[in-house]
């Protein structure tokens, strides 16, 4: 290496660390400074209600545990007391059983029409079939799409859907059987 390009190096060098120290000062985020805190309670609330999650105190959790360590202990019951507990839970089920046939015409399943625009995605789909009513969780459905690679199959139109659907079915038919 001779002198002349040694010297362009150590240029380049300069230039480099110059150019690098004024994107750095320029481009860093102005919101965030190091008085105030990146996850504020506001922000937390808003992830845990958007993911339908929920926070307990110590004392919940300690109790909610204590239960379900009673109901390991009341698995260990003499057979006497559990030939008991089943004729109790054979009523139970009686009861459900009528409820069951007491259906009304409410409880029918609901046809909906959905149409599916050119540029749509699948969370753009999941967020229309939540608001119909056909499923529960758009996050889930949208995982549900993409573990059988169907978004690509996803066909533009009308599509008649009804509320006792499973998410598959609603795959199989917006995606009219190819995925």
């Amino acid at each position: 290496m001779d002198k002349h390009t040694a010297r362009g190096l150590s240029i380049g060098f300069f230039i480099t660390g110059i150019v690098l120290l004024l994107f750095k000062s320029v481009l860093a985020p102005a919101h965030i400074t190091a008085e105030e805190p990146v996850l504020t309670q506001e922000t937390i609330e808003v992830f845990l209600k958007e993911n339908n999650l929920l926070v307990i105190s110590e004392e919940d959790y300690e109790t909610l545990k204590n239960g379900q360590v009673e109901a390991v202990a009341t698995e260990e019951k003499p057979a006497e007391e559990k030939k008991d507990e089943s004729k109790a839970d054979d009523q139970v089920v009686e009861e459900k059983e009528e409820v069951k046939e007491e259906k009304t015409e409410e409880d029918k399943p609901v046809t909906h029409k959905i149409k599916i625009s050119s540029g749509m995605v699948s969370p753009d789909v999941a967020k229309i079939l939540k608001e119909k009513g056909l499923i529960q969780d758009e996050s889930e459905f949208v995982r549900l799409v993409e573990s059988k690679n169907a978004a690509k199959y996803i066909q533009i139109g009308e599509h008649e859907l009804t509320t006792d659907m499973s998410m598959d079915e609603i795959i199989s038919v917006i995606t009219k059987g190819r995925a």
